[in-house]
């Protein structure tokens, strides 16, 4: 969908400062040494829910992040979009009210939604079509991937996860970035994957044993084969971007940079770069082999830390990807403006007043 009037006016972004390193779970026999040379992973971002790093809480604050950075009034938010992947928080529950509340937006629309990895771009796409060309709008996503529910280093193959949050402010007033387009494809006959054989009447909240996403994909194998997926992904993966460069008036070779999930070298190759016809240099894979993938949170932390880094220059286009089981593609083209940003302050903590990475 192509958009005429639709910027990003701010940003917010919460990864924690503890990490757990690959060579250590390699050596105390956490993860697989096989996994380690797929992925090259060097870290991952790990939070404390003990300190107040719960997958809401990390919303919370990169929430507040964005609403400063945007130098917007909670007053004004008309729609928030929560993006998850796993259980934030608790169930029979609204995350999205919550942090309706905690940021103090009076009177919107809280939404959670559960695209998982592509949720960040649907979600832009979400409050775009809601604003319809006025009003404000704030997507957030967060996730927190803890044991005994989900094993970081174990629980898939291909890449290992990092907890964090991001936040964004959209409205038409301006702002960091233009919004040219987004994309939204989907695949259902590819939804058994990460359902495999599993029971769904939430066997893992009383089991204490880690969700199994490799038995899943090895039962989806039974009955459709795993290279029909990669078939069927590349083609989905092109349409979308491709899709969206086109409703941006963008030729491939004018990205300056692409945002793609922070998988493992393996799987980015096999799951982003062949589609995207890219390769790493043209991303920041090597920062989210130190991160891990964060789920939804991906691009926007991507997106914040490219406009901190003073990489960019103004009129860089770039395109963010998110890809989601089920399947959902989604992809936005985003023009940098040069706009400075309502705040460049960053979040300091009480204990040793450092600077904690990636709040602002």
């Amino acid at each position: 969908m192509k958009w005429d009037s639709l910027y990003i006016e701010g940003f917010g972004s919460y990864l924690p400062e503890e990490r757990e390193f690959a060579a250590e779970m390699v050596a105390t026999g956490r993860y697989d040494q096989v996994e380690h040379q797929k992925t090259g992973q060097v870290s991952a971002a790990v939070a404390r829910p003990e300190r107040g790093e719960t997958a809401p809480e990390m919303a919370v604050a990169a929430g507040r992040a964005a609403l400063a950075d945007a130098g917007t009034d909670p007053a004004d938010i008309d729609v928030l979009v929560h993006a998850v992947v796993l259980h934030n928080g608790l169930e029979g529950w609204n995350c999205g009210a919550y942090l309706q509340s905690e940021l103090g937006v009076e009177e919107c629309v809280p939404i959670e939604i559960r695209t998982a990895c592509a949720g960040a771009v649907v979600g832009m796409e979400l409050v775009g079509r809601w604003s319809a060309g006025s009003g404000k709008g704030m997507v957030t996503a967060s996730d927190a991937w803890q044991l005994p529910l989900f094993d970081r280093w174990a629980s898939d193959s291909g890449l290992v996860y990092g907890d964090g949050a991001g936040a964004l402010v959209l409205g038409h007033d301006g702002g960091p970035f233009r919004v040219l387009s987004t994309s939204v494809v989907s695949d259902p006959l590819l939804e058994r994957m990460h359902r495999g054989n599993d029971s769904m009447a939430m066997p893992y909240y009383g089991s204490g044993t880690p969700i199994d996403l490799r038995r899943r994909v090895a039962a989806f194998a039974e009955t459709r084969s795993t290279e029909e997926f990669w078939t069927r992904n590349t083609a989905a993966l092109s349409r979308c971007a491709e899709t969206a460069l086109a409703d941006a008036g963008t030729a491939h070779c004018d990205i300056a940079h692409w945002l793609v999930p922070n998988f493992g070298r393996v799987l980015l190759r096999k799951q982003c770069f062949v589609p995207l016809k890219i390769d790493a240099g043209q991303t920041l894979a090597e920062r989210g082999w130190e991160i891990g993938h964060t789920g939804a949170a991906d691009p926007i932390l991507g997106l914040d830390l490219l406009r901190r880094s003073g990489a960019l220059t103004p009129g860089d286009r770039l395109l963010l990807t998110g890809i989601g089981v089920g399947f959902t593609w989604g992809c936005a083209v985003v023009e940098y403006t040069g706009a400075h940003a309502h705040t460049t302050e960053t979040y300091e903590t009480d204990e040793t007043n450092e600077t904690k990475e990636g709040v602002r």
